[in-house]
């Protein structure tokens, strides 16, 4: 009888997965505030950005326009791959190759 604990494996697929995610983040690091504000304001995107937030408020769904308010306002870093920060692009209409660039820029 074998006492090992399969779930606790790890697939070739799974490992590979973590490096690249591991990778990307190494390469997009987390923004603190201020490089974050500095960013959605110098490319002008704030009052888009805050629109959306706001109009999550007549939603059916409350939560998520708190969830998306407190990260916004009490935020200790942003993540670039964080899934509020793909809606927020995605709402504001910006290309991930302009946020990958700005987030490298607020990076530096």
């Amino acid at each position: 009888m074998s006492n090992i604990d399969w779930s606790m494996l790890v697939t070739r697929e799974q490992r590979e997965a973590k490096e690249a995610a591991d990778a990307r983040k190494d390469h997009f690091p987390n923004l603190e505030p201020d490089q974050f504000w500095f960013v959605v304001r110098a490319s002008g995107f704030e009052p888009e950005l805050l629109a959306w937030v706001e109009a999550m408020k007549d939603e059916p769904n409350p939560a998520n326009w708190a969830a998306a308010s407190s990260k916004l306002d009490f935020g200790k870093f942003f993540e670039r791959d964080h899934p509020f920060v793909e809606d927020a692009r995605q709402a504001i209409g910006m290309s991930v190759q302009e946020l990958d660039a700005l987030w490298l820029y607020g990076a530096a």
